[in-house]
């Protein structure tokens, strides 16, 4: 009893701190050692909330790809030429090439698809050059080399690959997923999310050797191939199935290139209906001839 009696008079009160005994330190600096406050104890938890949850529901980028494609193409320092020239050469040399630099792309950019319109503006310029050529040659005047250009590059180009684009789309995201999950449990769900914009660059890098072939190969052969003599009807039909054909593979390395599709092979099927047409058309279809026909009249 003693002893808690000489305690409770040598201890301060709480409203009389000069009768410490002990030295009083009134010194206002920080502690620079004691522990942080968190980050977020002043913020309530409703605000916490909301912020996570715009941070984890940013919009698919799928969604803003044609604003940016719009903006890159209102500026044009900002279209890059070079990689686009860089992956017109190896479509025709190393197509296989084209497609592994996807993976930087989605690494950097968080994209499938190409996020810079060079390469169809270089390819539609090539197409309205052609157009032009074949204009002049067999169809001279502006008015009618006008509107084979809208031809060529809005229909034949853009309107026709947009509806191949969108049932590839449709089709791939339908019946080529992977089904087990074993690649796609370790992607993330965007990861695994297939572009219509990447379909609509793999019809691009597809047509390209549907340009070369068709627009200026049978440009230059077209005063032999229209020819009536089976040989002409055998190399103008042999230069479409080319066409056609590759246009086919150059598609499928586009699909089976993505990590989370599987049995892209089908894609392949095709080329067996073009084959079978091509050894149909040998009695008699010359393909050349009715193209010139349908453009030209």
């Amino acid at each position: 009893m003693a002893l808690n009696t000489i305690r409770r008079a040598l201890t301060p009160s709480l409203n009389e701190p000069g009768l410490s005994i002990l030295p009083v330190n009134e010194d206002t600096t920080p502690n620079i050692y004691a522990t942080p406050p968190s980050p977020t104890s002043s913020i309530s938890s409703s605000r916490r909330h909301s912020r996570f949850a715009r941070t984890n529901s940013a919009p698919y980028i799928g969604s803003s790809r044609l604003p940016v494609v719009l903006r890159r193409l209102l500026k044009p320092p900002t279209l890059d030429f070079e990689t686009a020239i860089w992956e017109i050469c190896y479509l025709f040399i190393a197509p296989k090439k084209v497609y592994r630099q996807m993976y930087y792309r989605k690494q950097t950019k968080n994209t499938w698809a190409r996020d810079d319109p060079s390469f169809v503006l270089l390819l539609s310029g090539f197409l309205m050059l052609s157009a032009v050529a074949w204009g002049i040659a067999y169809s001279p005047g502006f008015i009618p080399i006008v509107k084979l250009m809208a031809n060529i590059i809005l229909i034949d180009f853009l309107a026709v690959g947009a509806v191949i684009s969108t049932v590839g789309w449709l089709l791939v995201n339908k019946f080529f997923r992977q089904r087990s999950g074993r690649g796609v449990m370790s992607m993330t769900q965007n990861d695994a999310k297939l572009e219509w914009a990447y379909c609509f660059d793999v019809h691009c890098n597809s047509f390209l050797i549907i340009w070369f072939c068709l627009y200026v190969l049978q440009f230059i052969m077209l005063p032999i191939i229209v020819k009536d003599s089976w040989i002409s009807l055998l190399l103008g039909n042999l230069l479409y199935l080319g066409a056609f054909s590759y246009y086919v593979v150059i598609t499928y390395l586009g699909y089976s290139s993505l990590p989370f599709l599987e049995h892209t092979e089908i894609l392949l099927a095709p080329i067996l209906v073009f084959v079978l047409l091509f050894f149909a058309s040998l009695f008699g279809f010359n393909a050349a001839k009715h193209a010139v026909k349908f453009y030209f009249g």
